[in-house]
């Protein structure tokens, strides 16, 4: 090969060309390359915010340097750029967000107030800043100066910023209700409900505090108020462009489904909370006029409600017609409504009909997670267990954190044998509600089931102090103990579970059975005794009290238990035995037994 330039050669011309160029670029093009940086890293760091807040902190403080110096750089050049306040406010800004989401509540405090002072003139932005101020005052429950910076926020909005205001006011309504100021919270309320573009949360807090006041004609003012808020939205006959309107808050299905949830929450704490016990059903037929008359089509939610309330109640024969009643009406059966249909037909046993209706559920919508947990209930009770499995598995993926899902499913590998993975399950739910005396239950179970009992150990202790008084569990402890030869511990915990519940005959004879073998007979009699009241038929009680009082030479008594045992089942080989023994001793005779005796090993008894 040839080179192409001689060694050791350098074109230093080519050189001397970069230097140039390099040199050439200006100042202009110097500060729109800082610009540049800094939108970047501005960029990145809000990507960062969620996924790795610390790395975005880091980004967001680079960005303040660049800020610097581009500041610098135009100060030394003389140059003037448009929009570099904005620039320098957008990072600075950005920068005490960040410092709260990595929880250093004192840096983002001192960069707000810095931002404070360098910006005061500036209106628009002074609000935004007092608005994250309060925002942070209230996480730490320093609602003074919450209240403060919310109030001089609003001072400084314009009376076109109507929805920042009414926000804003809402927030203030909502601090003075927390720190015990209702009269002043219901005002803050009042003045945003009686605006023509009231919104809906801040009528339900009001309602809350007339409630809360037990000012029963103001609270119906009140949700009256809430049905006339956005009534576009719930008006039957119209089409759905019509029914929806789009705001920041989502889309409209859930502008309807917050606001239906909402207006129902409203009703029923009317319901329960102004209406004594026994009018209760007074305030729901209040409610659903109202609603009919405004042809609302939240009137089945309210039907719905009702009959969910004659369920707690234990009225569960109005619950079920009402929700039969649905099946009947000429109405559009929601998800809702078919789930509960099917779990109602499911306690009563109509698994076919329970099928049906959470195959409508699903049918209107598949991720409806208390559908699919009904339907793997309706499997699990076939025991069709590898697809009640799927379905619970799938509500999770719907929901991760669905109770009953969770739960279902660690039953489930539990039927299968899967017991780590049960554990697994049962394991993560006791980090969602810690000391569930269910859930410490089956670990429990599982690990014994598993063969770990050691472990069973640790999960049932742990249950015993959650429910001291539960004489099952003692039972199970004892059972435990017993079974790895640790006599004194498994005597405990059974005569601890027999002084809970001293009606349980399998633990009665545990003891009795225990203390035969370490001859302590007077309390041997004593729970066979127990356990012949108990169970006034079975022989063997009786047999057992007839030996003991036998083994403390009470010879008499011994033989008459016997002659119980015979009255009541004469053909029993062992009971005519000791009553052959024991009439001896006495110098009875014994003839009668001897002769049932030959006939029973005959077989012609």
């Amino acid at each position: 090969m040839t080179a192409v330039s001689g060694a050791g050669y350098q074109d230093k011309t080519a050189k001397r060309n970069r230097e140039k160029k390099q040199k050439t670029i200006s100042p202009q093009e110097t500060s729109r390359k800082l610009q540049k940086q800094i939108l970047q890293l501005i960029e990145e760091s809000a990507s960062l915010v969620d996924e790795d807040p610390f790395l975005g902190l880091d980004k967001a403080k680079e960005a303040v340097d660049k800020v610097q110096d581009l500041s610098d750089h135009c100060q030394e050049h003389s140059i003037t750029i448009l929009k570099t306040n904005d620039l320098t406010f957008t990072t600075k800004f950005h920068l005490a967000v960040l410092y709260e989401k990595n929880g250093m509540n004192h840096e983002a405090i001192e960069a707000y107030s810095s931002l404070l002072k360098e910006y005061k003139h500036e209106a628009n932005l002074v609000v935004r800043i007092r608005v994250n101020l309060g925002n942070l005052y209230c996480q730490q429950r320093r609602f003074k100066e919450a209240l403060k910076n919310y109030q001089m926020a609003m001072d400084q909005t314009t009376r076109d910023e109507k929805a920042l205001r009414f926000r804003i006011q809402r927030t203030i309504g909502n601090i003075l209700n927390e720190i015990g100021q209702l009269s002043e919270a219901i005002l803050e309320y009042e003045a945003i409900s009686v605006n023509s573009e009231a919104d809906l949360e801040a009528c339900f807090n009001l309602l809350l505090c007339h409630v809360q006041n037990g000012n029963i004609a103001k609270s119906k003012q009140t949700f009256l108020r809430m049905l006339t808020i956005n009534k576009p939205l719930y008006k039957k006959g119209q089409s759905s462009k019509q029914k929806h309107v789009d705001t920041d808050e989502g889309g409209p299905d859930t502008i309807l489904q917050k606001t239906t949830v909402t207006l129902v929450t409203a009703a029923r704490v009317i319901c329960s909370q102004l209406y004594p016990d026994e009018q209760w059903k007074e305030g729901y037929m209040w409610v659903k006029e109202e609603a009919k008359m405004r042809k609302m089509s939240i009137v089945n939610q309210i039907d719905l409600s009702l009959a969910l309330e004659h369920l707690k109640r234990g009225n569960y024969n109005e619950a079920t017609n009402i929700m039969k009643s649905f099946e009947t009406k000429d109405i559009e059966m929601t998800a809702d409504i078919a789930t509960n249909l099917s779990f109602l037909y499911f306690l009563e046993g109509d698994f076919a009909i329970a099928d049906e209706y959470v195959e409508l559920a699903l049918s209107s919508n598949r991720f409806n997670a208390k559908a699919l947990v009904n339907k793997g209930n309706s499997l699990f009770v076939v025991e069709k267990y590898e697809q009640a499995k799927e379905l619970y598995l799938e509500a999770m993926g719907v929901d991760p954190t669905h109770y009953e899902a969770m739960f279902n499913l660690g039953l489930t590998c539990t039927r299968l044998g899967q017991y780590q993975e049960a554990l697994q399950v049962f394991g993560r739910l006791n980090t969602i509600s810690t000391n569930d005396v269910n859930v410490l239950y089956h670990i429990g179970s599982a690990n014994e089931q598993n063969g770990n009992e050691r472990d069973a150990l640790k999960w049932f202790n742990v249950l015993s102090a959650c429910a001291p008084t539960d004489a099952r569990i003692m039972h199970r402890i004892g059972s435990i103990h017993s079974d790895q030869g640790d006599d004194g511990q498994s005597l405990h915990f059974h005569a601890e579970s027999n002084r809970l519940e001293p009606w349980n005959v399998d633990v009665v004879g545990f003891l009795a059975i225990a203390y035969v073998k370490n001859e302590v007979y007077e309390k041997a009699l004593d729970l066979f005794q127990k356990a012949a009241i108990i169970q006034p038929n079975e022989v063997n009680w009786i047999l057992m009290c007839g030996s003991s009082c036998r083994k403390l030479g009470r010879i008499e008594e011994s033989f008459e238990y016997y002659l119980k045992a015979n009255n009541i089942e004469p053909e029993n080989k062992e009971c005519l035995r000791y009553l052959i023994r024991t009439g001896k001793d006495l110098g009875k005779d014994t003839r009668h037994f001897e002769d049932a005796m030959l006939r029973v090993d005959v077989g012609s008894f």
